[in-house]
C-alpha cells in the first residue's frame, strides 16, 4: 500500500466537479497550490477495483486521460485539449488503499496539436505509462 499524504484531502479539490464521469468513476483530485508540480490524484477504494481486487484498467485510462489534458491545457485557460490518441502501458496493479499520483508533461506543443505523455505511480510503483495527442479547441461560453 502507498502512503496517503498527511493533507488529504484537505490541501486538494475535486479536479473537475462539473464532469459527471470523472466524479462518478473518481473523484480524482489536484493539489489547491500545485507548486509547479502538477498531478492528479486517487485514494483507490472497492468501487475502483474489478472482480480481481485490482485497479480497473478504464479506471488508469481515465485518470491518464484527464492529466494527460489537463497536461496540455497548462496556460491556455480558454482552451480545451480534445484526445485525439491515447497510448498507455499497463505495469503494475494497484490495490484499494493504494494513493495514485498521475503526472504529464507537454512533449511538443504545435498550432493546433499538443503532445504529451505521463505516468501514474502507486508509492515508488509505476502502475501505467501513457503518451496522448491531443488537438487544441476553443472553449465554447457557457450557455
Amino acid at each position: 500500500m502507498s502512503a496517503i499524504p498527511a493533507d488529504f484531502p484537505a490541501a486538494y479539490r475535486i479536479s473537475d466537479p462539473i464532469d459527471p464521469h470523472e466524479l462518478a468513476t473518481g473523484p480524482f483530485y489536484e493539489p489547491l497550490d500545485p507548486a509547479g508540480d502538477p498531478r492528479v490524484v486517487l485514494l483507490v477504494e472497492e468501487k475502483h477495483c474489478n472482480s480481481s481486487g485490482v485497479t480497473h484498467g478504464g479506471l488508469l485510462m481515465t485518470m491518464a486521460d484527464l492529466t494527460l489534458c489537463a497536461a496540455a491545457r497548462e496556460g491556455l485557460p480558454d482552451e480545451r485539449a480534445i484526445t485525439v490518441q491515447l497510448d498507455a502501458q499497463f505495469i503494475d496493479a494497484g490495490r484499494i488503499g493504494d494513493f495514485l499520483v498521475a503526472r504529464a508533461e507537454v512533449v511538443r506543443r504545435g498550432g493546433r496539436i499538443i503532445f504529451v505523455r505521463g505516468q501514474i505511480q502507486a508509492g515508488s510503483r509505476v502502475l501505467l505509462t501513457a503518451s496522448a495527442v491531443t488537438r487544441r479547441v476553443k472553449r465554447q461560453p457557457a450557455s
